[in-house]
């Protein structure tokens, strides 16, 4: 049986290896950015950088040991590749060829120097590397099979058992084959669904989910607002278990969405924001749902962004917590996620646990489009500073929500995300102390998150009548 194994293992080292090599193909979004686009992204980033200089040296590091320059050693074209990356999924050369695109980037550059009052000194300093997500090599560790496998077999158990049994979630299923798991896994998992198929189970084609009704009477369930819980960067649901049966006794119908492309379940098809949005409003619609209070963690925000964005309808309420959608266009979580050498024991778990995992590395280096996932409080498509503090929006997403932030955070930059939505009139609370993902074992914070939910859903059902 050990020798088995072991044949098993080096078998599928093998196949991390191809797999690694295999998801090293550049990709590019599926809907690249127009010259319009562009033009209102760039602008809404550049009346958001408070310091030029904190934030050109945080894009760029020194390969050797990963340290960020000085502001005086960053040269014109260095910026320039940024910006062909970030505006145009590509690399400079290819920006360049195109005359009216190399028209646009020089009309960039000559507006951030004159808005900022500098001059970067011409040429490129090629002992920088630039950070470009899409661009950069997909960088991941080997885990033993064993780790899948009881990762699987303990997903299961917790699925059945916990969301299932105890707390009366129902699962849905896809019509797309290895969604929810891929690899050999996505073979077994796929057989499992069809031996134990419920011909009444609710199918979409990308994305799986469980269903928590009320248990109120059926006519009265549909009056309280549903929350959606989108889960962050790690081992998907099961990460929460916790937390979700908190969410259970507010006594209001719950839908978990899998993101299982993030959760180490060895997914690399991963849907598009488009397509992610479309099919959540699908799944509202299947039980009689317009609108509902979005609940989002870390990289779970990232959807919430997108929800917010291209189908704000939708949103009756939000609560956001260790946001990574809000000053994306800073340097932070590209940095910490991917490039940031450890030093310190949260540093160290994120490296090894999350950043370097195979399938979560190629959602974040192949498929992560910053540019879809960054949301503006307070969107400024002119050149006219607008004037701050404000207040928000009444059309806004944000009128009913609530952003709460780690301190410590370790991923982003909470000060200055929290002054940002302050500045901006969001509700925004700061969780002292707490590093990212930290609420989850403070009893204290989770109650006071979990409260928030609850007053922010019943605010929505207070508006919907």
């Amino acid at each position: 049986m050990i020798i088995l194994w072991c044949i098993l293992e080096i078998s599928f080292y093998f196949y991390f290896v191809h797999t690694r090599n295999r998801l090293q193909a550049k990709t590019k979004p599926k809907v690249p950015l127009n010259r319009l686009k562009r033009t209102n992204l760039f602008l809404n980033c550049l009346q958001t950088i408070d310091n030029i200089s904190t934030w050109s040296e945080g894009w760029f590091y020194y390969k050797k040991d990963y340290s960020h320059p000085k502001f005086k050693e960053i040269q014109r074209d260095n910026l320039a590749v940024w910006f062909a990356w970030a505006f145009w999924h590509d690399n400079l050369d290819m920006v360049t060829s195109n005359e009216t695109w190399a028209i646009e980037m020089e009309w960039m550059l000559n507006t951030s120097e004159d808005w900022f009052h500098i001059k970067f000194p011409p040429g490129q300093n090629m002992d920088l590397q630039c950070i470009r997500l899409n661009l950069d090599p997909v960088q991941a560790y080997h885990r033993p099979l064993i780790v899948y496998v009881s990762l699987y077999c303990f997903t299961k158990i917790f699925n059945i058992v916990c969301l299932q049994w105890l707390w009366s979630f129902e699962p849905s299923n896809t019509t797309r084959a290895s969604v929810v798991w891929g690899g050999f896994l996505g073979y077994i998992d796929d057989t499992f669904q069809q031996l134990f198929e419920d011909k009444k189970q609710v199918k979409l084609s990308s994305i799986s989910y469980f269903y928590k009704s009320s248990s109120s009477s059926s006519s009265s369930s549909n009056d309280k607002t549903p929350l959606v819980f989108l889960h962050g960067i790690g081992a998907g649901v099961v990460f929460y278990a916790e937390f979700i049966h908190q969410l259970t006794r507010l006594d209001r119908p719950i839908f978990l969405v899998e993101l299982p492309y993030v959760a180490m379940h060895m997914v690399d098809y991963v849907p598009s924001a488009s397509e992610t949005v479309q099919e959540i409003k699908s799944m509202l619609n299947v039980y009689g749902y317009q609108d509902a209070v979005y609940v989002s963690h870390s990289l779970g925000t990232g959807v919430s962004s997108w929800i917010m964005n291209k189908a704000p309808e939708s949103v009756a309420g939000l609560v956001m917590i260790d946001p990574i959608c809000f000053l994306l266009h800073y340097h932070h979580v590209a940095f910490n996620f991917v490039h940031r050498l450890p030093k310190t024991l949260f540093q160290y778990v994120l490296y090894y646990a999350a950043s370097r995992e195979l399938y979560i590395s190629n959602y974040i280096s192949r498929h992560f489009q910053w540019f879809e996932t960054i949301y503006f409080s307070q969107p400024n498509n002119t050149s006219k500073l607008p004037m701050l503090p404000s207040p928000l929006d009444t059309q806004s997403t944000l009128v009913n929500a609530t952003v709460f932030l780690s301190e410590n955070d370790g991923i982003v930059d909470s000060p200055a995300i929290y002054d940002y939505l302050l500045e901006r009139g969001v509700d925004v609370r700061l969780m002292e102390g707490l590093q990212h993902a930290m609420f989850l074992s403070s009893s204290n914070w989770k109650k006071t998150v979990t409260n928030q939910i609850d007053n922010i859903a019943r605010k929505a059902d207070v508006l919907k009548k």
